[in-house]
Formats: structure tokens, sequence, C-alpha cells
């Protein structure tokens, strides 16, 4: 569609990138990826040899980003910091914040300056979660929420009979604290058999094991998701939202267990009401009362899986927040506006 404006993607986070790319095949869109430069490498960086193949690296990028932005008319960068690395070829570009870089990196001291230098330059801002709204808007005041964009057709189906399953990464900016007292709460609560599984991800990956989580080793996305969509249940982060583990989770159709935010999911929301047992009605000013009552979703959820993944309907809510289809057709209108 030579009416279409060509459009480089560069980086992927959460898949989202890959998504809509793959979306944008399916509609004949000129849309297209590039990688950053250490994606998907596993070998050692460090030590004189390793500086100089990493430098190499980045120089074979830098020369292919600039064949490819050349021929694009517009960039679609995806998290902040990454900006700084493709700034100099001069093309318009959309931001795209996806969580750490504006939740964390942009306050550390060396990438405040740029972050929001990155904020600033974009012809376009979007965030991917409710809670970013915070770090973005005071210096991007025009962004918008673009709630992570999922294909409904990649997930697998519930089967289910896997018991509990934590689904993020346990770190500090995931609800760590909650996450663990969450975990030992559930432990004294259910039998025995009912297994707790979460991944060995995360500087606090010890401390849920020693709370009775059985950590499992990281794995592709495709491995993932059916892991998700063999669990019982499936525990959201502390946080108060969800990110992209839990609405795949929600996805498959298997009851998603967490606390919201209500100021983060309010009823006009474009994914307000999520399809998850708890959510807004479970959150509490008190920790210890969230922990409370996400124990006892989970308890009413594993005495009838079945019948709670009917009610809630998570693949239903998914199509209608977060369908790819959708995401797609706003960024082609976007586009086509800027271009």
């Amino acid at each position: 569609m030579t009416s279409e404006p060509r459009v480089l993607h560069v980086n992927d986070c959460a898949s989202t990138t890959v998504q809509l790319v793959a979306e944008a095949g399916r509609r004949d869109l000129p849309w297209h990826y590039l990688p950053l430069a250490g994606r998907g490498r596993t070998r050692d960086w460090s030590g004189p040899a390793g500086r100089l193949a990493y430098a190499g690296a980045g120089a074979r990028w830098a020369v292919e980003l600039a064949a490819r932005a050349a021929r694009a008319d517009l960039l679609h960068v995806h998290y902040a910091s990454v900006a700084r690395h493709t700034a100099w070829t001069r093309r318009p570009y959309v931001l795209h914040a996806h969580g750490t870089d504006v939740r964390s990196q942009q306050y550390e001291r060396r990438w405040t300056g740029p972050i929001r230098e990155a904020l600033r330059d974009a012809v376009a801002v979007h965030y991917s979660t409710p809670d970013l709204a915070e770090h973005v808007l005071p210096h991007r005041g025009d962004a918008t929420y673009f709630p992570v964009p999922l294909d409904l057709a990649a997930l697998p189906a519930r089967r289910g009979g896997g018991g509990v399953l934590f689904a993020s990464r346990w770190e500090a900016v995931k609800g760590l604290d909650e996450q663990l007292a969450t975990a030992r709460a559930l432990r004294a609560a259910l039998p025995a058999d009912v297994e707790l599984t979460g991944l060995d991800w995360g500087p606090g990956a010890s401390a849920a094991a020693a709370a009775g989580v059985r950590l499992l080793p990281r794995r592709a996305r495709a491995d993932f998701l059916e892991l998700l969509a063999g669990a019982d249940v499936v525990v959201g982060q502390g946080s108060g939202m969800l990110a992209a583990s839990e609405l795949e989770a929600v996805g498959t159709g298997v009851p998603v267990v967490a606390a919201l935010r209500p100021d983060w999911y309010p009823p006009s929301a474009p994914d307000a009401q999520p399809a998850v047992l708890g959510g807004t009605a479970a959150w509490s000013p008190s920790a210890a009362e969230r922990t409370d009552a996400v124990v006892e979703a989970v308890r009413a959820a594993l005495a009838d899986p079945d019948a709670v993944a009917r009610d809630l309907d998570g693949p239903a809510w998914l199509r209608r927040s977060h369908d790819v289809a959708a995401a797609a057709e706003r960024l082609r209108r976007q586009y086509r506006a800027l271009a």
C-alpha cells in the first residue's frame, strides 16, 4: 500500500513489536522491525575481545539502522532509553514507554536527561500500562495510554491442572513484598498437594523459593504461554496493575487473581473492570488486607476453576480491550496523521 507510511519499529518489549508487525503483515502494511544489536546473543561481552566484539556488533547495527531508517517515513521506538541510539538518524519518531524505562531508569542521574529529551522530541508518545501515567505525563502532557496489544489467536486455550502459578518476576517494581507475603499465606492456607510455582527470575526469586514456591526455569514465550494455560489459577503481581504476563494469562481463560488499584482502572479506562478475581474491589490501603483478599480469591477459584473461568470469560474481555487488530488500526491512523 503505497499510501501507507513506511514505519520502522526499533526494539521489542513484551512481544509488543513482534505482534504489531505481524498484524501489519496480515494487513499488507509497510511496517518493519529492527531488533537491538544484542538481542538473542548469548556470548560474553567482557574482556578486551568481548568489548571489541560488542563495539563491532553496535557498528553493524548502526549501519543497518541508517539504511532502514532512510527508507522509512517514521520510526516507532520502543523503550525510552533506546531513542538515544536512534536520534542521530533525524527521522521523526513515536516513542513507546514500556515500564522500567520511565518508572525507574528515568530517575537515575545518567539517564534523566536523555529520557526526558526523548519524551520531549518524539512526535507522539504512548505508555503501555496505566501506572506509567504519573511518570510520563508531567514531561509529555499529550502522551496516551496504549494498552498492551495481544494476538488472541496465538494464545493457547486453558487446560488447567497445574495448581497456582505466580506469573511475574520477583522484583520490587512488581510488588515483591506483596508477592512474597501472598506466597507465604497461600502455602499456609492451601493443602500440601496444591503446588505453588513461579519463574526463577528476578532478585527475589530465592526468597520466593523460601516462601514455598517451586521455581521453574525461564523459557521461550510460546512455552511460557503453555505454562500459563496449564495453571488452575494465576496470581498477578503485587503492584496493583496487570502487565503482559497477567494479560496473557487472562487471554488463555485461566482464572487470574489480583488486587488492582482503582485509580489505574477507573470506570472510564479503556480496560476498565478487568476480568480478574479480586480486581479493584480487593484493593485496600492495607497490604495485609490485600494479601488476605487475594488468598481468599485464590481459594474460591480453586474450589471450581471451570465455573470461575466461565464466569470471568477472560478472552472476551481481552478482545474488547487489548486486541492487536484494534491496536494496529489505531496506530495506522496515527501514522497517517503524523506522516
